[in-house]
């Protein structure tokens, strides 16, 4: 007998739809033997959303999504009730765009679709023309001012992060910030949650290390991030909404034109339709995020209002301030010479921001954003908010900013290691020297 996960049960209940799925591979893939997914779609009454009246090959979509990674991986069959016919006919694109971005993909590993039956769906005329993807981060932002009014619904899925919360002060603020920036922007809005990401899936580590896995299946784990925003499918179908929009993760550096190699890659993107929806080209697909940043706070400057920009993934109301994605997006509002207190850093302070920025305290995995930042900086021109330290960044430049900031996150782990902080003194005189280089 083939080893198999199989979507057992499938059930619309109230604005839930609940599923059983079955791990027969043999491998652990599941957290259990027997797993509860669901997903649940919040506002969705006044659209007139039903769950009960949509096709059982509708319902399915997310989850077939999601699951699909266990045929490309593991030698493992998909075993399922029913499948949209234009999703069936599109699981070798997907296949082949994840194997595009993170490696070939060995035919020993191809699992099956095991289906009793293919259905085609129609879908429905719409008065809508749009769902635009709404995190309250920069890309989603200039996403949704691109594409504003009646015609879109904005949509926000938190779950999609791996380090999101199903609870508590962030999961509360996510549901704010939809709700005011679609005031903002004339459009409607629906909010989605499920427990994908945290109840299906064992870790790829502890699956690797269970079953003596080639490293390289441990490209499983990027398979989520698309396929959990098809969570909206279903809501897609029943308003006959065909395009999906995402905010693009475009990263130059120099002339260099780059996107991210992870789940939000175009390529994958783009290679995912069903029911008659598809993704349109990305929002941004080549503007830098100083250029959306400039672009947001200009459109919002005309109308005399400042809204809040989201990069935390803090379970809190108010954003960190000091990791990766809080620090650049400041770096960006303040190039764009504004306070980033009045964009929804409430932390935010001239004399510690600039004290942690000059003590290469800015964290960044690839250079390209710290490019971006320093290319952005005019250094003829007097900012009204840290200018001092963007034009110490000028001078300075990406290239030895970035090297620097290597040196010091070594050393760091190293004082860990050794307690450095016990020698303080000897602490600040080599991490002087490393700077120094």
């Amino acid at each position: 007998m083939n080893r198999t996960i199989e979507l057992a049960k499938i059930v619309a209940d109230g604005d839930m739809i609940r599923y059983e799925i079955h791990d027969n591979s043999g491998l652990n893939l599941l957290q259990k033997k027997k797993v509860d997914a669901w997903i649940r779609f919040y506002h969705a009454d006044r659209f007139g959303f039903d769950l009960n009246k949509l096709p059982e090959s509708v319902l399915a979509i997310p989850i077939t999504l999601y699951l699909l990674r266990v045929t490309w991986l593991y030698g493992v069959d998909l075993v399922l009730n029913s499948i949209d016919k234009m999703l069936y006919e599109n699981v070798d694109a997907i296949r082949d765009a994840y194997s595009q971005i993170f490696g070939s993909f060995e035919d020993k590993w191809r699992g099956e679709i095991r289906v009793k039956e293919i259905v085609e769906n129609k879908l429905p005329d719409s008065q809508y023309k749009n769902i635009v993807f709404f995190s309250g981060g920069i890309d989603a932002i200039h996403a949704g001012i691109n594409n504003p009014g009646r015609k879109s619904v904005l949509v926000s899925i938190p779950d999609v992060e791996n380090k999101s919360q199903a609870e508590g002060p962030l999961r509360e603020e996510k549901f704010r910030l939809i709700e005011e920036f679609s005031k903002t922007i004339g459009s409607n809005w629906l909010l989605i949650s499920n427990n994908f990401n945290k109840d299906i899936f064992n870790s790829v580590e502890s699956i690797v290390k269970r079953n003596h896995i080639p490293v390289i299946r441990q490209y499983a784990a990027v398979g989520k991030y698309v396929p959990n925003l098809c969570s909206v499918a279903p809501f897609a179908y029943a308003l006959g909404i065909k395009s999906l929009i995402m905010g693009s993760g475009f990263e130059q550096i120099e002339n260099e034109m780059k996107w991210a190699l992870d789940g939000t890659n175009p390529i994958i993107s783009n290679a995912f339709k069903f029911a008659g929806i598809s993704f349109a080209e990305q929002d941004g697909l080549y503007t830098r995020r100083s250029l959306k940043v400039k672009n947001i706070v200009s459109t919002f400057d005309r109308q005399n209002i400042h809204i809040k920009i989201w990069a935390c993934f803090d379970n809190s109301k108010e954003q960190c301030g000091e990791c990766t994605k809080c620090v650049r997006t400041q770096l960006n509002i303040l190039c764009a010479n504004e306070n980033p207190k009045d964009w929804g850093f409430a932390l935010f302070d001239e004399k510690y921001f600039s004290r942690f920025i000059h003590s290469y305290r800015w964290f960044e995995e690839t250079p390209g954003w710290v490019w971006d930042i320093v290319d952005s900086i005019d250094d003829t021109h007097t900012y009204p908010y840290c200018n001092e330290l963007l034009h110490w960044l000028k001078q300075i430049g990406y290239k030895k900013y970035y090297n620097r900031t290597l040196q010091v996150r070594k050393l760091m782990k190293l004082s860990r290691v050794f307690k450095v902080h016990k020698y303080p003194h000897y602490a600040s005189v080599v991490c002087r020297r490393l700077i120094k280089r």
